[in-house]
């Protein structure tokens, strides 16, 4: 996947958090092996790539099941809030 999609995946996951006042933390993987490890650790696939959410511990899933999740106004519960 292009470098540009996954900037434009993220940009979409932030703007959508932001506009629902969700509060986040966003991770720079691209410089830190180990970060990149355990972010496919806590995915559960060693070739998972960004953007990847997470809540404290617990895995939410990729881009395309938060779009999912939005799309079914299932957000609050993909993001282990509710």
């Amino acid at each position: 996947m292009s470098t540009l999609k996954i900037k434009s995946q993220q940009s979409e996951v932030t703007r959508i958090l932001d506009g629902k006042n969700i509060k986040y933390e966003l991770v720079d993987i691209s410089q830190d092996n180990a970060l990149r490890e355990e972010m496919r650790a806590k995915a559960g696939n060693p070739k998972a790539i960004p953007p990847q959410i997470v809540n404290g511990d617990h895995y939410c899933g990729d881009y395309e099941l938060f779009v999912e999740a939005v799309e079914q106004n299932t957000l609050q519960e993909f993001l282990k809030l509710a």
